[in-house]
């Protein structure tokens, strides 16, 4: 999908929308003081898209006046959605709540801090989170998005994939945390995934888990001994699917690369690139150094901290070997990353 709104003078808004199917006709809905009008058939032909192939027709281009949205003009509370998906792809700036800057969240964790993400979408005229659920394409335009000056964007994506697209001007933030208590959650969430399913599991993520899915789901998560033994049981093809996520996400170009030893100085060095970095997620110093970054209050910021059943299954995890040479990248990123936080403490002293 792309799409752009490249003129707003508040009394039109032009703008485009390209869905992802070819030959698909794409519609809009128009939000405007919690009313929802339309479905708006996009029914301008712009060149572009028609000769560079991105839409069979080319007849992608919208223009709303107070004709088909009265009381467009002047109006601070309207948005712009794809009316097929929901996806809201614009929204007109307010400069009483909009933060003027470019966010961008390498979320790593696999059940994502959506609580984190929503609570500060009021702050940014242009909101996306959870965008390893979209396409390639609409990842892209979310990071490269135009005339919307204040962007907040996150996910779970391959950093390779998208570091070409922040600027300079964006403020990128990210966080790791113990691997074993990661692989708490990714070992808890796969093996019940075929009796409860979860929202924040992609497409990509439950074909990719599949064969785990199946093998962990009997998985007597109350039992310490069963646990391990499943473990210890487990075909090496299905223990590969959760080698070192860390350091993969950091530098691999997709979910099926291999990564060697190497990876991790890689890593390390992309680590430190980031304007925001929280080497250990325990507590919620996440939330804070947003709060002040973007000068709100701390209690708006909504953060969920470590929890306890996850902190008991990751000890377990902790005692069988075999997850040592599995997490073996992750432990020695986590390794390097705890001592430059004590150097840094230190210093700071």
């Amino acid at each position: 999908m792309y799409f752009n709104v490249y003129s707003d003078t508040g009394s039109e808004i032009h703008g485009y929308l390209i869905p992802d199917g070819f030959s698909t006709s794409p519609r809009i809905v128009v939000r405007l003081q919690n009313e929802v009008l339309g479905p708006f058939a996009c029914d301008v032909f712009l060149e572009g898209p028609y000769q560079h192939k991105h839409h069979a027709t080319g007849i992608v281009g919208f223009v709303l006046t107070s004709e088909a949205v009265p009381g467009i003009h002047g109006a601070l509370n309207i948005e712009i959605a794809d009316a097929d998906s929901g996806f809201v792809f614009y929204r007109r700036f307010d400069p009483d709540h909009h933060i003027e800057k470019r966010f961008f969240r390498l979320e790593t964790q696999f059940a994502p801090h959506r609580e984190l993400d929503r609570s500060l979408k009021p702050h940014f005229q242009f909101f996306a989170d959870g965008v390893e659920q979209l396409g390639s394409e609409t990842v892209r335009q979310t990071l490269e998005v135009a005339n919307q000056p204040s962007t907040y964007v996150s996910g779970r994506v391959m950093y390779r994939s998208v570091q070409q697209y922040l600027t300079q001007e964006t403020i990128s933030i990210t966080s790791i945390r113990d691997p074993f208590y990661e692989l708490a959650i990714r070992l808890w969430t796969v093996a019940s995934f075929k009796r409860r399913g979860f929202s924040f599991v992609s497409d990509r993520d439950s074909i990719l888990f599949e064969p785990a899915m199946t093998y962990f789901s009997p998985t007597d998560f109350s039992n310490e001994n069963a646990i391990r033994r499943m473990i210890r049981d487990a075909p090496k093809d299905i223990l590969a699917l959760f080698e070192s996520p860390f350091v993969h996400q950091l530098v691999a170009s997709s979910p099926t690369d291999k990564v060697g030893r190497d990876g991790v100085s890689t890593a390390l060095d992309t680590l430190s690139q980031f304007t925001v970095f929280i080497p250990n997620e325990t507590d919620d110093s996440l939330a804070v150094d947003l709060a002040e970054l973007l000068a709100i209050d701390r209690s708006s910021v909504v953060f969920s901290p470590m929890r306890s059943p996850f902190l008991e299954l990751s000890d377990v995890l902790r005692s069988v070997k075999t997850l040592e040479q599995v997490l073996e990248n992750d432990l020695i990123l986590f390794h390097f990353v705890k001592r430059a936080e004590e150097r840094a403490q230190r210093s700071g002293s």
